[in-house]
């Protein structure tokens, strides 16, 4: 016998999971290759994909009532919540873009398009959000994250198509893929999967619907730099499910499990946007940001290890108030130098700078153009920077480019 919350999924209910869950591999390998199945490409996005989306909802839809947690006068309180988070994360999305910009939707817009967005992914969101509901509330009956994670997982990765994973052949593509389009889309699931277990799936669809509208249907979307959209994605859903679960805790008299959730909420709160401000800081997202110095060039006032903190320069203006002494970084076939400027001059194409490191014997051999000044060296703080540098040993300037 079963002690009081614990729940064991019945052989049927196995089964059910087992046939929509190969029913989801189905699509997706029928959406990966569809072209070498000989099947044309839009017959199979545009027909046949919604048409098994929708056959699935409706098989789930008839199969046995599972319950989500939320009682019937609490669904409306998920509900609305779920409608407010969308919102959200539009807002925030948007005003983030003003900031970094905003760009033409690559999407078709015409009535045609608009109707065939609507169908193909109106009718995977369904689907998807069926299939979500019934696999989490079939399995438990209470809070558990690591089902949540799991199927949060699963949908994640079905999200993408195997040529994405493919492509990612190099370290630095494969880490911006997981921080700008894997963990915001993992944390999205993450939160679905929360709400589908409070409201069911109806609260998920409000949610992601709303999102997806305005990413398929707006004819402006915000141009993100790719650390501020990982940023948004990751930490917007993470606090609407903790925000959520104390809310509801609070709507539902649910209090005993979450009687210091309020501070739990407020320490998370700060701890985020401190976070994120050191790493927009680390990512030269503000007019200083730090630069770890490889070489004893400009030793013994700058020495290996150290980090420097650089001021950005914009502005045509801010180049023409650079000056003599001054120490400058430039980059120069993708290295970041800093060296000191000892001459100015003036040719054809206007100001050029020659620089030369402290502890060099000699000038740099090339010219620095203004297009290559990055900003100038305000602040020097001793060693910080040593874990940097011995992960970044094989980065050195050549040692041509370098006078002794």
């Amino acid at each position: 016998m079963l002690s009081s919350g614990k729940y064991l999924p019945t052989r049927i209910s196995v089964l059910n999971s087992s046939l929509v869950i190969g029913t989801v591999i189905i699509i997706y390998v029928l959406d990966n290759y569809s072209a070498k199945l000989n099947i044309y490409r839009s017959i199979a996005a545009n027909i046949i994909e919604p048409l098994l989306w929708v056959g699935i909802s409706f098989y789930v839809w008839r199969l046995p009532s599972i319950k989500s947690k939320a009682k019937l006068r609490h669904k409306k309180f998920i509900y609305t919540w779920s409608f407010i988070y969308g919102i959200a994360f539009i807002l925030i999305n948007l005003f983030a873009g003003f900031f970094d910009g905003l760009g033409k939707s690559p999407y078709n817009h015409s009535l045609e398009g608009i109707l065939i967005n609507f169908i193909t992914v109106g009718s995977c969101l369904i689907g998807r959000e069926f299939i979500r509901n019934y696999l989490i509330n079939s399995a438990v009956k209470k809070e558990n994250y690591l089902i949540f994670i799991v199927v949060a997982f699963c949908m994640t990765v079905t999200t993408f198509s195997i040529n994405k994973y493919v492509a990612q052949n190099r370290l630095e593509s494969a880490v911006m893929f997981l921080a700008e389009y894997f963990a915001p889309e993992f944390s999205h699931n993450l939160l679905a999967s929360y709400l589908v277990y409070l409201g069911g799936p109806a609260s998920s669809i409000i949610y992601l619907g709303i999102t997806q509208l305005f990413h398929w249907m707006s004819p402006v979307l915000p141009n993100l730099k790719w650390i501020n959209s990982a940023l948004i994605g990751i930490l917007c859903p993470v606090f609407f499910l903790m925000s959520l679960q104390s809310s509801y805790a609070s709507h539902s008299k649910e209090k005993k499990k979450y009687h210091n959730e309020d501070e739990d909420l407020l320490s998370w709160i700060v701890t985020s946007v401190v976070s994120i401000l050191i790493i927009w800081f680390s990512v030269g997202v503000f007019p200083i940001y730090p630069s770890v110095i490889i070489t004893g060039s400009m030793e013994p006032q700058i020495k290996p290890g150290d980090v420097i903190l650089v001021k950005k320069i914009t502005a045509m203006e801010d180049i023409e108030k650079l000056s003599i002494n001054d120490v400058i970084q430039f980059q120069r076939d993708g290295v970041l130098i800093s060296h000191r400027i000892i001459e100015i001059k003036k040719d054809d194409k206007g100001l050029v700078y020659k620089t030369k490191g402290d502890n060099n014997s000699g000038a740099d051999v090339e010219l620095v153009h203004p297009q290559d000044i990055k900003g100038t060296i305000k602040y020097n703080v001793p060693k910080v920077g040593w874990l940097t540098l011995l992960i970044k040993s094989d980065k050195e300037i050549p040692i041509e480019e370098i006078v002794f």
